[in-house]
């Protein structure tokens, strides 16, 4: 058994394949498509295109990886005949099952920021201190950073569609548990933490998997909009969600933003169940251990790719738990009460899916590794800005700026992981991905809300920004891998 890491093969950009797995699109079944012949030691990727590292992926959702001198291209695949059509700017929604998916993600979301505001909301009624809710960020950090990496090698070993359905029925229920115990009135801050660790667990697992999960729905061509329109989901709801949730506190009760997330849950269910069975591609004759470890050296070896997750790691420690201590500046710095806690919040949903949208229109954009970088330094100044701002009118406008700058941060490391990684170690990487964006963010949290205690959280979430700010000027003048990364 050939042992060895996938080796990257470069493909024609004149013979690029738009194909998906046949059971995942409607086509006309006249319609000619294009086949790709693989030399000996290369690989496919689910929609049918040679892996590439060096070369050219153009088109949307493609991406060119420039290398250091010295890295010779290896001859081009090429494919049977025929060009690949236009891929439409939000083309992931022309395949039926990914937009059967994307339709349940926006209601689970909506659900998912409803409970995060009523949560830290909750958290501050009961305790009044900045400290526990970074507390609870820490306690939701320890299962992602412990099994982040496990869950993506599961994701690359078992059906991904079963592991979501064990992953979002468990958080499902976790949730419903809050509720059952905000109504009775007996829910405690030690109950939250308790169930914050056992849905993290269930994170953990489901992140990278549904990373993972993309790519196969929607195949490469399409997988810049698909990341975007899932960032977008995501951030739209940061809008609505935050805003329902504070009309709800507010008029009603808490316990309704927890068992309305309980519910959004089923859509979710449902769309992935009736994903059709998708074909796996890594070996599970070899230990789950040893898989791990390939896995990560395959990070080592590509400066590119480690590169990006360091790049995204500070600020996913330093700005990106911002969110976390919003209570703090809503109440306490801006004299809000729960329903101008919500508009904040919504605010900052605004900016994100701002950066959503800028990600799924990228196309044929071709200097996203600079990109890159230039956002990260965006973020860490407008987050300084915003943590020294008193006046509610440019709070909401910077809150907006930095949640834009933090999403497009994420989406565009997102897509560029994705274009350039094998579908065989894609879950190990991106569990990677999901152990930085999942993981260090509550531990960032944990750092905030302690450092708020002790110098105050406007100083605390500004020192940040600065560090963020910096980390991202080292790295215009270093790492030319990821500046070259298209």
């Amino acid at each position: 058994m050939n042992r060895q890491p996938p080796s990257r093969a470069v493909v024609d950009p004149a013979h690029r394949a738009s194909s998906l797995p046949a059971k995942l699109t409607s086509r006309s079944p006249n319609r000619r498509r294009s086949i790709p012949t693989v030399t000996p030691g290369r690989h496919l990727c689910p929609s049918g295109l040679a892996l590439s590292s060096p070369d050219d992926f153009s088109g949307t959702g493609g991406l060119l990886v420039t290398r250091s001198a010295g890295t010779q291209p290896e001859e081009p695949v090429e494919s049977a005949a025929g060009t690949p059509r236009d891929v439409a700017r939000f083309g992931a929604l022309e395949v039926p099952v990914f937009r059967n998916y994307f339709y349940a993600t926006i209601i689970s979301n909506i659900g998912s920021w409803m409970q995060i505001l009523a949560q830290g909301w909750l958290i501050l009624q009961l305790t009044n201190s900045p400290f526990y809710l970074g507390l609870v960020g820490l306690v939701r950090a320890v299962p992602t950073i412990g099994l982040s990496l496990v869950g993506g090698v599961l994701a690359d070993r078992f059906s991904r569609t079963r592991i979501l359905m064990v992953t979002q029925a468990g958080m499902a229920l976790s949730s419903l548990v809050i509720a059952l115990l905000t109504v009775s009135g007996l829910i405690t801050v030690w109950h939250l933490l308790v169930i914050s660790f056992v849905s993290s667990v269930f994170f953990a697992v489901d992140n990278p998997t549904r990373q993972a999960l993309v790519p196969d729905l929607v195949g490469r061509d399409r997988l810049t909009s698909a990341i975007g329109l899932n960032s977008a989901a995501w951030n739209a709801a940061a809008i609505i969600g935050p805003s329902i949730a504070g009309i709800l506190i507010a008029a009603v009760s808490i316990s309704g933003a927890f068992f309305l997330n309980a519910a959004s849950y089923i859509p979710v269910l449902i769309a992935v169940a009736i994903i059709p069975p998708l074909e796996r591609r890594a070996p599970t004759s070899r230990s789950m251990i040893r898989q791990l470890s390939e896995g990560l050296g395959y990070i080592r070896s590509d400066r590119a790719i480690w590169g990006i997750l360091l790049l995204i790691a500070v600020p996913s420690i330093a700005a990106r738990p911002y969110t976390q201590m919003m209570p703090v500046f809503a109440r306490d710095i801006l004299g809000l009460g729960a329903t101008g806690f919500g508009v904040l919040m919504a605010a900052s949903g605004i900016g994100a899916l701002a950066g959503a949208l800028i990600t799924a229109s990228l196309g044929g954009f071709t200097r996203r590794g600079w990109l890159l970088i230039l956002v990260t330094i965006a973020l860490g100044v407008s987050l300084l800005a915003f943590s020294q701002s008193t006046w509610i009118i440019a709070s909401i406008g910077l809150v907006i700026v930095v949640g834009g700058t933090s999403t497009l941060m994420m989406s565009l490391a997102n897509t560029l992981l994705q274009g350039i990684v094998p579908d065989t170690m894609r879950g190990r990487v991106m569990s990677v991905y999901t152990l930085i964006a999942g993981g260090l963010m509550p531990l960032g949290s944990m750092i905030l809300g302690s450092l708020g205690e002790f110098i105050g959280v406007p100083l605390a979430v500004g020192l940040g920004g600065v560090i963020t700010t910096i980390v991202a000027l080292v790295f215009v003048r270093s790492l030319d891998d990821v500046r070259g990364v298209r």
